[in-house]
């Protein structure tokens, strides 16, 4: 008995048992996180390289409606055959309205109620962008988000619950001073509480 007690053979193997699931868990999510990180630095590089061919306007280099820039930042982010890459392009006409809500000229927040309509779109917003690259010395803020399968399903389910890793980026220029800008009008516009709730605007 005390002999087999003192029997060493196959030890190595069962220590190896013991350590390789937590071992390969780490490998595989040092992986996983080095990968996320490298699509979260070339997300960044390619969107700053896209806002700079917007900037000058130049219909020949971005399109006409910036089909070029999305074409350009989609083949530049395909990291995998699974990635699918959602491009939103706003502008607004100062660096003071970005990501601003618009003001409220009276503390309710249900209708009869004003505001200062900054968009154009008669209605109050919490962000009062406008889609599309914009105009001369427009902001322009481009949103990205890239989704792709992990190279790890387990591993990334484990800590998100999720098989697909979702990664987004943005960054925000003022286009150059071309020709052709014009900025929308402030206008004050009130809510009704009449049925319908409608909008009565004036400059």
């Amino acid at each position: 008995m005390n002999k087999l007690l003192r029997n060493q053979k196959g030890i190595a193997a069962v220590e190896f048992a013991i350590i390789a699931l937590p071992l390969f868990v780490l490998i595989m999510g040092s992986i996983e996180m080095g990968m996320q990180m490298y699509q979260k630095a070339r997300a960044e590089g390619v969107l700053r390289e896209a806002a700079r061919m917007s900037v000058t306007g130049d219909p020949a280099r971005i399109g006409e409606e910036g089909e070029k820039i999305d074409e350009y930042v989609k083949a530049n982010l395909q990291l995998t055959n699974s990635t699918e890459v959602e491009i939103e392009k706003l502008f607004y006409d100062d660096f003071s309205k970005v990501g601003q809500p618009e003001k409220r000229l009276s503390n309710s927040t249900e209708a009869p109620y004003c505001f200062v309509d900054t968009n154009g779109n008669k209605q109050w917003d919490k962000n009062p962008s406008r889609t599309g690259i914009g105009g001369a010395e427009d902001i322009i803020n481009y949103h990205v988000t890239i989704t792709y399968d992990a190279l790890f399903p387990l591993v990334v389910n484990v800590i998100t619950g999720e098989d697909q890793v979702v990664i987004k980026a943005q960054t925000t220029l003022r286009n150059e001073p071309f020709a052709g800008n014009i900025d929308m009008k402030e206008q004050e516009c009130c809510v009704s509480a009449a049925p319908g709730n409608p909008v009565t605007c004036e400059a």
